[in-house]
C-alpha cells in the first residue's frame, strides 16, 4: 500500500531535526531512513523511528518538516491556569497546599510546646511573657485560623474554577471526538453503498455475460443442425452459383492429366478473354448510344 505524501519539497531543502531536539511545530514529520509519518506536538521532544526500531536498523534517522499542521485541542489544564491566574491567587494556593502537610504540624507542635515551656518557668523567669491561661498564644492561634479558613476557602475556589475548566475542556474535546467519529461513521457507509453498487454491477455484468453465453451456444447449434439438414447437392450448386456471379471459371481436372502451371495459364487467359469481351460491349454500346 502507497503511503500518502505531505510534501513535495526535496529533502535537501528540508529543515531536520535529530532524536532528542525539541518540537518546534505541532505536525507531520517524516523519518529520513524508512519514510514512515509521525505526528509530534510544539514542546515535545523528538524520539527514535520505531519501524527503524521494529526493522533492527542501525542507522541514526532525521525527522524532516513536512506541510501538514496539526491542531490540538487537548492541553494540560494545570498549565493553562497557571498563565491565567493572578500572584495573589497563587500565593493563596501555596499556603493552603503548605497548611495541609505534615510540616505544618510538626512546627505547631514545636512551637507549642516551646510556649508552654517557656510561660512555665523551664527556661528562667525572664522568659515567662504569657502565664497561664496563654491568652495571646489563644489570640495569635485564633486569627491564624481565621486566615486559614480564608486561605481555604480561596483555595477550594480556585479548584471548583480548575474543576470547570476541565469540564469545559472535557466537553469540547468529546464534541470534536464524536464529529470526527459521526464523519468517519459516514464515509464508511458511503464506502459501502459504493461497494456493494459495485457488487451489483458485478452480478448484473456475470448474469448478462452468461446469458451472451447460452445464446451464442444455442445459435452455434441450430447452425450446425441447419448445416447438417442441408444436403451436399445443394451445398455445390450455391457455391457454384456464387462463383458463376463472382466471374469465376471453374476448370475441373486432375493433377495428374494437367499440370499445375498449365492451368494457371488457362485460368489467366480466361479472364483475358472476358475483359476483351466486355470492353467490346461497352464499346458497342457506346456507339449505339452516340447514333441515338
Amino acid at each position: 500500500m502507497a503511503k500518502k505524501r505531505f510534501s513535495v519539497i526535496p529533502k535537501s531543502i528540508k529543515a531536520k531535526y535529530s532524536w532528542g531536539d525539541k518540537v518546534p511545530a505541532s505536525g507531520i514529520y517524516e523519518c529520513s531512513v524508512c519514510g514512515n509519518y509521525e505526528a509530534f506536538k510544539k514542546g515535545e521532544f523528538f524520539s527514535q523511528c520505531q519501524d527503524c526500531i521494529n526493522s533492527h536498523r542501525e542507522e541514526e534517522n532525521k525527522w524532516y518538516v513536512t506541510n501538514e499542521f496539526l491542531y490540538f485541542i487537548s492541553k494540560n489544564m494545570n498549565i493553562e491556569f497557571d498563565r491565567i491566574a493572578s500572584f495573589h491567587v497563587k500565593v493563596a494556593d501555596k499556603i493552603t497546599e503548605w497548611a495541609g502537610s505534615m510540616g505544618f504540624v510538626y512546627f505547631h507542635i514545636l512551637w507549642f510546646a516551646w510556649w508552654i515551656l517557656a510561660n512555665e518557668g523551664y527556661f528562667g523567669p525572664k522568659y515567662v511573657f504569657d502565664p497561664f491561661p496563654y491568652g495571646l498564644l489563644t489570640m495569635i492561634v485564633s486569627l491564624e485560623a481565621i486566615f486559614l479558613a480564608t486561605f481555604i476557602m480561596i483555595s477550594q475556589n480556585i479548584s471548583g474554577k480548575k474543576s470547570e475548566l476541565r469540564a469545559e475542556h472535557e466537553y469540547q474535546v468529546n464534541l470534536e471526538t464524536e464529529k470526527n467519529v459521526a464523519e468517519l461513521l459516514a464515509i464508511i457507509k458511503e464506502m459501502r453503498r459504493e461497494s456493494e453498487l459495485k457488487h451489483e454491477t458485478i452480478d448484473d455484468i456475470k448474469e448478462t455475460v452468461e446469458e451472451i453465453a447460452e445464446h451464442t451456444e444455442e445459435e452455434k447449434e441450430d447452425i450446425k443442425e441447419h448445416i447438417e439438414k442441408v444436403p451436399e447437392s445443394d451445398l455445390e450448386q450455391k457455391t457454384e452459383e456464387i462463383l458463376d456471379e463472382a466471374g469465376i471459371d471453374i476448370i475441373e481436372t486432375t493433377p495428374e492429366e494437367v499440370p499445375l502451371s498449365k492451368s494457371i495459364e488457362k485460368k489467366s487467359m480466361a479472364k483475358k478473354i472476358k475483359k476483351k469481351k466486355t470492353k467490346k460491349l461497352n464499346v458497342k454500346k457506346t456507339k449505339k448510344s452516340v447514333k441515338k
